[in-house]
């Protein structure tokens, strides 16, 4: 059994805004609810892989997410409901990004910059985390909810801080 154990991707690991708060502004972006959870950074502070991951998409929205990153993991995970997938992080309202798509990250390796891009209040990063499996054209959702088919990552960070080996 493999289960999910997430490194904190920025130090300290300050939440801002949880996974599942409901908001009407999230209404405009097509769901209810908070669909990642909000962690306090500074302008430019790193931003470390929570996991051994595949870059798969580097983009922007000015209008929404700003400057991100999708990571998919490179394990497939066993979740307490019975569901086996692997994790999509979306990290979004960076300020820099330092990889590109087919990227492999280990644990700790800085992958971005944190900043405000898109529709963002002040510096922070936003995850949002999927479940997916592998479809006939890339990867599917598994969860089908109004936080924008995303899950609540907070039970599986696992209290350290992501940072390489010395």
């Amino acid at each position: 059994m493999n289960t999910l154990s997430l490194f904190y991707p920025v130090a300290p690991h300050v939440v801002t805004r949880p996974w599942g708060v409901a908001d009407e502004l999230y209404k405009e972006f097509g769901f209810k609810k908070h669909n990642g959870v909000d962690l306090a950074l500074g302008e430019g502070q790193e931003i470390r892989a929570p996991f051994d991951c595949t870059v798969t998409l580097v983009g922007n929205q000015p209008k929404g997410s700003g400057l991100f990153v999708c990571l998919l993991s490179t394990a497939t995970y066993d979740f307490p409901d019975g569901v086996r997938a692997r994790v999509e992080l979306s990290c979004m309202h960076l300020s820099r990004v330092s990889v590109t798509p087919g990227t492999r990250l280990g644990v700790g390796m800085v992958f971005a910059y944190g900043g405000h891009t898109g529709r963002a209040t002040g510096p922070h990063v936003h995850i949002a985390p999927k479940r997916v499996r592998r479809g006939l054209i890339g990867y599917r959702d598994i969860d089908r909810n109004d936080a924008n088919n995303t899950f609540d990552p907070e039970p599986y960070w696992n209290q350290e801080y992501a940072r390489t080996a010395s």
